[in-house]
């Protein structure tokens, strides 16, 4: 068990490097191609669109085969094709196309943690999937260190190589898996309508799109190009993204082990969203890297917390058989704010300014903190009393 979470960790290290050597010059790159920030935007928010369409039918066909290990190969696959893909791509539609098959690799992502859980008891849930964020968060860092070395001194279509080799190397990785077995009853439609209708799934996904849009909406896209803007050199804008996960790395520890101890679970998610907040509000004002800099540690450290606690409480009170429909749909769900963040961010910029596309995301989470007590507490007590974890 402990050497085939070992292989799995490495694994998710490489499968994300893959997907993100490239993310935080992926912006600039397409503006020196001479996109305009709409269709940056659209080609950005094409990642999270194929995820809302692919990952229930994904989550379903996994939990009724059980093939979490072909799941994950074929989404190591796909980000080594996409990656490969984009080096050679400079035209709006192929872009997409190589985008989009981004997306069916991220979307892999439910076999991944849904495998990763199995290793642990069911109290550790919130542990378990604060590991596995961690490793997701490696697998960044590396990412964005050899982005950042790759394209300080080779411009910004390099890293799109680094990509296709980490792609490369986690597909060698995912062949040596070993698949697990899980217990499960035959799938009914029944069990199906219980998973898309329970409360903590649906609520979970709910503030997991508003994660997303916040991450994908700035982090993950129009950050770099505000940096840019600040007069940083592609070395401070990986600096500047590194920060994020590394963060999230060092923090994962104290998270798992010791914050959900002290405070509760709609306490976390509040607090969570008012970080989103402040990096929003910081990142609008700014106008030093310094202040990007601390910006970015906030987010990062929030960014793990809802990641961690939602994704917990998405399969807090499903049945094992089921987990990866209930990931499905939770991922798809929150595939809507993957789309919807970076589109909103790049037409709100081109027609007003980043100042204004910040402010408004920045709004979206306070929005969720507020609505975190309110909603939260009734629904774990009516998803407690409606499906207890078996």
């Amino acid at each position: 068990m402990k050497r085939s979470r070992i292989l799995l960790s490495i694994t998710i290290i490489f499968f994300w490097a893959s997907e993100y050597c490239h993310a935080p010059y992926f912006t600039p790159y397409l503006q020196t191609l001479g996109f305009a920030a709409g269709a940056v935007g659209f080609m950005t928010g094409m990642y999270g669109f194929t995820q809302m369409i692919v990952r229930i039918p994904m989550g379903i066909v996994t939990d009724v085969t059980g093939c979490y290990k072909k799941t994950i190969l074929l989404g190591t696959i796909f980000t080594t094709v996409s990656s490969f893909g984009l080096i050679f791509s400079t035209h709006f539609a192929a872009i997409v196309i190589c985008r989009i098959l981004a997306g069916v690799a991220a979307s892999s992502w439910l076999a991944f943690t849904i495998l990763y859980a199995a290793y642990y008891e069911a109290d550790k849930g919130v542990q378990a999937m604060a590991n596995v964020t961690a490793f997701n968060s490696a697998g960044k860092l590396l990412a964005f260190i050899l982005g950042m070395i790759t394209a300080s001194i080779w411009g910004y279509r390099i890293p799109l190589v680094c990509s296709f080799l980490t792609g490369i190397a986690a597909i060698l990785c995912a062949l040596a898996l070993k698949p697990i077995e899980i217990k499960r009853e035959p799938l009914k439609i029944s069990h199906l309508a219980v998973v898309f209708l329970h409360p903590a799934v649906l609520c979970a996904s709910f503030f997991a799109i508003i994660m997303q849009l916040f991450l994908q909406g700035t982090v993950f896209s129009f950050t770099s190009a505000v940096a840019r803007d600040l007069g940083a050199s592609p070395l401070e804008i990986g600096i500047n993204t590194a920060l994020f996960t590394l963060v999230q790395i060092l923090a994962a520890g104290y998270i798992g082990k010791h914050l959900m101890k002290r405070v509760n679970t709609w306490q976390a998610i509040a607090l969570g969203f008012l970080m989103m907040t402040v990096y929003c509000v910081m990142t609008a004002f700014t106008s030093h890297m310094a202040v990007l800099y601390i910006a970015q540690a906030i987010g990062g450290v929030s960014g793990l917390m809802l990641t961690s606690i939602l994704t917990a409480l998405t399969i807090r009170y499903i049945p094992q058989e089921n987990q990866s429909t209930a990931m499905g749909l939770f991922q798809a769900l929150y595939g809507i704010g993957m789309a919807l963040g970076p589109m909103m961010t790049g037409t709100l910029s081109a027609r007003y300014n980043y100042r204004t596309a910040y402010l408004a995301i920045g709004g979206c989470t306070l929005a969720a903190a507020v609505l975190a007590p309110i909603l939260l507490p009734r629904v774990e007590k009516n998803a407690s009393g409606q499906s207890p974890r078996k």
